[in-house]
């Protein structure tokens, strides 16, 4: 799993790409947590080259989500999801938490 951040005006793009499990998910927890420190609430995550996302990715995406949430303010959103990738947010029960977008130009348009 690799990921990358680009800073936008409006938000923060995080493009991950391989597989997000129980090892890779706090690695990317952890680097959200470090945008939300520099104040950065606005974020889309690119999961178009994700091939698995595990209860634990998954986790640590509603987590920051909730953190959101709590301080009033931010967004956690999606774009580029697969299939495979959505069903299993749609299995955990999730999905209603978030926004998807098909690419990454509606999503971050959408900030």
């Amino acid at each position: 799993m690799e990921f990358a951040i680009t800073e936008y005006k409006h938000c923060d793009l995080m493009k991950i790409t391989g597989r997000i499990d129980s090892y890779t998910a706090p690695q990317i927890n952890q680097a959200l947590q470090v945008l939300i420190t520099d104040d950065h609430c606005n974020i889309v995550i690119d999961l178009q080259e994700v091939t698995y996302i595990s209860s634990s990715g998954i986790l640590a995406f509603v987590n920051i989500q909730q953190k959101f949430s709590r301080q009033n303010r931010g967004k956690l959103v999606f774009s580029g999801i697969s299939d495979l990738v959505y069903s299993a947010f749609e299995l955990s029960g999730f999905y209603s938490l978030f926004e998807f977008y098909d690419n990454v130009v509606s999503a971050v348009g959408g900030f």
